[in-house]
């Protein structure tokens, strides 16, 4: 056993594999273990963004005034399947309370701190592990097609200001020289240079995994049906395997940790924020920059397999069968902004996004069983949030003082 401790972590996603690859860093010996393979559900088709820019919270103000009309149209950017409204309600009563002006100034100043570590997070990572290679650092363009929705963005370009962040407003016709296929509806927006994607967020869980392994770390394919603590480890019971005593352990499950903290003693809010895209290899159009609609709730993300367009929100759970209809309508609103898109074949994905009712992950020790460390509910910035999540869990693990205030993502928050 190494000097430091043998950490293990549920979860092989985006967040488990950049808390491995920290921890052993930092001295750890690691074992992932994950009912999948690493990389290959939520942080498998995530649209690529790394959003240290975004400050704003999806609870707000702003997002009640628009849910009427969205919740109208089945297909349109926030849904909820009428099977699955009495099980979200209490989610949502809890949304609709971080939705006061308050509670969302709470929010955005979290949001703020812990993105403001993103991307220098990720740069130490890729440093320490030669995985930087996928890095396109050509900023992101916020578009709209209706002057009243350039007026009405103002005021989140005046918070991202506020933090630091820098925000040129453009007009239609200066967005369009920068992407000549966007089409003439633009009626203007605004350039964030500061913005980061990947060429490929899978490849990029493909590159930690093996830098993992080579290291010496352990990856188990298995399910986690059970948790029990005593006082010298946490027993993990799997499904068809062995029985496991970890001395550390960091729960990193993604949408499915709520029953590994319930299994704890532990009722945190967590539900899914289910996410569709399509991936077109021959789209007809080609874009520099990450671009987001945010009027349609929806971005295009051009990497390595071609342009990726996805977004929206539907409530359904985890067991729902996917709605493919959904992604029609993506297609179609793309259209509107992108006449030249060819979408005619591509690759259909649905992901479930890990969310807490005030937009912000848990990144705190258990209460109820130290030992346990939780790394879950990073909603839309989990590839953002990732690397700077790594290194506060290995601080929380270490006992060191970590470089933010942990408060606003402790469990015990709610």
């Amino acid at each position: 056993m190494s000097a430091r401790g043998h950490v293990h972590i549920l979860g092989a996603g985006i967040v488990g594999l950049a808390t491995a690859a920290t921890l052993q860093a930092r001295g750890h010996e690691v074992t992932l273990i994950d009912r999948a393979e690493p990389g290959s559900q939520t942080s498998r088709g995530n649209a690529s963004g790394i959003a240290w820019t975004d400050v704003a919270p999806l609870a707000s103000p702003d997002v009640w005034r628009k849910a009427p009309g969205w919740l109208l149209d089945p297909l349109g950017p926030l849904s909820i399947r009428p099977a699955y409204a009495l099980s979200i309600l209490p989610w949502m009563l809890r949304f609709l309370a971080a939705s006061r002006p308050s509670a969302m100034r709470r929010s955005v100043a979290a949001i703020a701190a812990l993105n403001a570590e993103a991307l220098p997070a990720w740069e130490r990572l890729w440093t320490q592990t030669q995985t930087g290679g996928r890095a396109r650092h050509e900023g992101c363009l916020d578009v709209f097609d209706k002057p009243g929705e350039v007026a009405r963005a103002r005021p989140g370009w005046q918070l991202q200001r506020d933090h630091g962040i820098e925000v040129r407003e453009l007009s239609g016709d200066e967005i369009r020289a920068m992407e000549p296929d966007l089409g003439p509806t633009v009626a203007g927006g605004a350039f964030i240079p500061g913005w980061a994607h990947l060429d490929d967020p899978f490849a990029m869980c493909g590159d930690l995994e093996r830098v993992v392994r080579a290291r010496g770390g352990t990856i188990l394919r298995g399910e986690v049906v059970g948790l029990t603590a005593n006082a010298d480890a946490v027993q993990l019971s799997l499904r068809d395997g062995p029985l496991i005593a970890a001395e550390h352990l960091v729960i990193a499950g993604g949408a499915w940790s709520r029953r590994l903290a319930a299994a704890l003693g532990e009722d945190v809010p967590l539900d899914t924020e289910r996410g569709y895209n399509i991936t077109v290899p021959k789209p007809g159009v080609s874009f520099r920059r990450f671009i987001m609609l945010a009027g349609y709730g929806f971005v295009l993300s051009p990497i390595a397999a071609g342009l990726r367009i996805g977004g929206a929100v539907e409530f359904a759970g985890l067991t729902a069968e996917p709605n493919w209809a959904r992604v029609d309508a993506l297609v179609a609103r793309a259209r509107r902004v992108v006449p030249g898109l060819k979408a005619e074949t591509g690759e259909r994905w649905m992901g479930f996004r890990p969310s807490l009712p005030d937009s912000l992950p848990v990144i705190s020790r258990s209460r109820t069983v130290p030992r346990v460390v939780y790394a879950f509910g990073h909603a839309h910035h989990g590839l953002t949030q990732a690397a700077t999540t790594g290194e506060l869990v290995a601080d929380l693990i270490a006992g060191r003082a970590p470089g933010i205030d942990l408060a606003p993502y402790a469990v015990d928050r709610f």
